[in-house]
């Protein structure tokens, strides 16, 4: 609308908008007796002329206008339920429904039969024609679960067929395009077909198997109307109508509550759905929501016409023409310009006023006041129940500046210690950086997220953003081998960090380690994937002019490991170790040697500081004590002039075995094979055993952990548990009940703390 009502003015459009008269959305057209009594179910305008218009009813009726429908004159088919109509010419037109099919050619005056036999004498309804001569008659599928495809090429002096055979699925309505391709509908079914109607195949479901009688198609948007809940529609109060956006694909349903048998889509957003009790429901949402629009509508629908937009034409319980300019309430939007100005991120308030509190906007907004924040065209409507009338107004968003300031960096990435540049260019009157800067151009050193705002020429302000990073430099470290001290004959190894792209040391070597026998100062350079570069700190090497003096003798066939001697467990093993000065002029001082791992292994301090002359031999005192059997290992640390020398040194822990003589002569033995911290065990008692057997156990420092006892019979099932008391100077004696068990051998598993620690053989003799 034009926008030059002020806002005094809008205020008297609206005043006299409620008091204006009201006029109904659709009026009923005045038909000659006896068509006036009529019940219709469908309607068809020649398209191109929208004075040329036919309507056909259940009792044969076929009325026809010449003046767009301001006068009727008609003809009947006696007995004939006509539930489809289609002219392509002024002249020739078809007729269809159960009584068959029927074709005019004098503009709808005189028809004749031009029907096809249908053997399974189903129920026929609607048809479609590609032109003049060629067509299509959908016939059947509820009795006998038969569709029929019958198709004519020659106005229907000869036809052809092509079957279906989808049970409970009546089939209704249908439609060719001009490429052949075309689709059909039958209860719960959407068929193809792409030869221009030949044959048929199953396309989609659409739902339940109720009766579907119309099929309308705009672009890839469907919309069929159902009826009832069975295949051919007789429950009553029951429709809905279907909606596929998609192209038949897939559908979505609205539960109208009425039966619904006519159906019209004026675009793929927009279409008409008509029914029994006055439903005319238009949606504009693809079919998300529905809008009864049946003022002036006294009773059912069967079907709906659209010549345009607005020019349309309902038939049922009478013949009703649109009236789309009924008197209703208008709509304006505050402020009234035609068109609104904003910087981009901005927004524009502005508000619709109307009498009528159902505002919809074109964007599903509901609410009369909003915000508009992006450019497009903004449209919003009210619509009267009353009046089913309808009122529109349109403004328009459009930005000041479509300029779009984007930050460049030169270069992309750099390392610490560099800097980037920043800039935005463009028509820019000022800009504001992050960083406090208000220059084209502003440099950074270190990493993050830097903003600019600028203010362009056309007055608006935008944000850009960037984020900036800054790649350490790498600090690689030297790592050594050994002691940064070596003596002649010795060399060392030094290894920078992993993961570098290149390395280069100060002595022109370019690997990642390098080994030399000499002393002085070592760098090494990296360059990381980044191309970052880094130094390390200097690492100094000291090169002294001696040699290690310590020379272990070992006994042949020691292989260069140190034997202790075996021994029992919790028990102590020693042996002297002897060791040559191989200096000319110096003495060895061994003042601190020392075991890596420190348990099993030990040297008497008393024996330190050991001095060896030059040539000659010491000797070093080692000892071990295994807590439990099997083989344990250390390694000696035997610090020297340059170097740490290490000596593998070994032992080995053997179980303690205790043996006797049972009162009967019977042997009796106990082994220990873990001693812990000097665990002791006697032998169990007595020997032959009938009632009771006790084990005596002691810790020499007192007892240190939980002791059990637990009996097992020679197939290893547990049948007894001790119990245990407490005996002076840290002894536990830990008793079995053997009362009731049979003759034979058992074993006794002395348990501390849940290992074993050792394992007595026991006889129990019934008398």
């Amino acid at each position: 609308m034009k926008r030059t009502v002020g806002h005094i003015a809008t205020l008297v459009l609206l005043c006299c908008s409620l008091t204006a008269p009201l006029a109904a959305q659709w009026k009923e057209a005045l038909l000659p007796p006896p068509y006036d009594q009529g019940y219709y179910l469908d309607v068809y305008f020649l398209p191109g002329n929208q004075n040329l218009g036919w309507v056909c009813g259940m009792n044969g009726e076929i009325i026809r206008t010449t003046d767009g429908g301001a006068t009727w004159r008609g003809s009947t088919i006696p007995g004939a339920f006509l539930e489809y109509v289609q002219f392509l010419t002024p002249s020739i037109g078809y007729v269809s429904g159960h009584a068959g099919v029927f074709r005019s050619d004098d503009g709808g005056i005189t028809w004749r039969d031009i029907s096809p036999f249908d053997p399974n004498f189903e129920k026929g309804w609607g048809s479609y024609w590609i032109n003049q001569n060629e067509g299509l008659y959908f016939v059947g599928g509820c009795a006998s679960g038969i569709q029929a495809f019958y198709r004519t090429t020659d106005a229907g002096q000869s036809w052809t067929v092509s079957y279906g055979t989808e049970p409970m699925s009546g089939l209704s309505d249908g439609i060719i395009f001009r490429n052949g391709s075309g689709f059909a509908v039958s209860s719960g079914v959407l068929w193809r077909t792409t030869d221009f109607g030949r044959s048929w195949s199953i396309y989609s479901r659409t739902g339940s198997k109720v009766w579907s009688e119309e099929l309308a198609i705009s672009g890839n948007a469907m919309l069929i109307p159902t009826a009832g809940n069975t295949c051919d529609g007789n429950a009553s109060g029951i429709g809905s109508l279907r909606y596929s956006n998609d192209a038949g694909r897939s559908w979505r349903e609205y539960q109208t509550g009425a039966n619904m048998f006519g159906s019209f889509l004026l675009d793929e957003r927009r279409g008409w759905g008509v029914g029994n009790d006055r439903a005319v429901l238009y949606t504009d949402d693809a079919g998300e929501s529905w809008t009864n629009r049946n003022c002036g509508i006294r009773g059912n629908i069967d079907d709906i016409f659209f010549i345009n937009d607005t020019l349309g034409w309902a038939v049922g319980q009478g013949v009703y023409r649109s009236n789309f300019n009924a008197a209703g309430p208008k709509v304006a939007i505050v402020p009234a310009d035609e068109v609104i100005m904003i910087c981009k991120g901005d927004s524009a308030f502005v508000e619709a006023r109307s009498a009528v509190d159902n505002y919809s906007w074109s964007d599903g907004v509901k609410s009369p006041g909003r915000y508009l924040t992006e450019p497009g065209r903004y449209i919003v409507s009210v619509y009267d129940r009353a009046t089913c009338a309808e009122s529109k107004d349109t403004i328009r968003v459009a930005l000041k500046s479509t300029f779009e300031p984007r930050i460049t960096s030169i270069p992309k990435t750099v390392c610490e210690g560099d800097s980037i540049t920043l800039s935005v260019d463009g028509p820019i009157n000022s800009w504001l950086w992050s960083n406090g800067d208000q220059t084209q151009s502003t440099f950074v050193k270190t990493s993050g997220k830097y903003t600019c705002v600028t203010l362009d020429s056309a007055g608006c302000t935008a944000t850009s953003e960037i984020t900036v990073t800054v790649n350490p430099r790498p600090r690689p470290t030297i790592q050594a081998n050994r002691s940064l001290t070596i003596c002649l004959d010795d060399v060392i190894t030094l290894t920078a960090p992993p993961g570098f792209r290149k390395y280069e040391w100060n002595t022109g070597e370019t690997s990642s380690s390098i080994t030399t026998d000499q002393g002085g100062d070592y760098v090494v350079t990296v360059v990381d994937d980044n191309g970052c570069i880094g130094t390390s700190d200097t690492t100094r090497v000291v090169k002294l002019d001696t040699r290690n003096k310590a020379n272990v003798q070992f006994s042949p066939g020691d292989g260069g490991v140190i034997i202790v001697n075996d021994h029992n467990v919790g028990t102590l093993a020693c042996r002297t170790v002897r060791i040559r000065n191989i200096s000319t002029n110096e003495p060895l001082v061994i003042s601190r040697p020392f075991f890596v791992g420190n348990v099993f292994f030990s040297m008497p301090q008393t024996q330190f500081p050991i001095t060896i002359a030059p040539g000659e031999i010491g000797e070093l005192t080692l000892c071990a004590s295994a807590l439990d059997t099997g083989l344990v290992e250390d390694t000696l640390a035997l610090p020297d002039t340059c170097s740490v020398g290490k000596i593998p040194v070994r032992s080995k822990g053997l179980p303690i075995a205790f043996t006797g003589s049972s009162r009967c002569d019977v042997g009796v033995a106990a082994l220990v094979i873990s001693a812990g911290s000097s665990w002791r065990l006697s032998a169990p008692f007595p020997v032959p055993a009938s009632t009771h057997v006790t084990i005596t156990v002691k810790h020499e420092q007192g007892p240190s952990a939980e002791v059990t006892a637990v009996l097992h019979d020679v197939t290893g099932r547990v049948v007894g548990r001790s119990s245990a008391r407490s005996l002076p100077k840290g002894e536990i004696d830990l008793t079995l009940n053997v009362n009731g068990l049979p003759t034979g051998p058992y074993s006794i598993v002395v348990l501390a703390n849940g290992e074993r620690m050792g394992v007595s053989q026991l006889l129990i003799t019934n008398y």
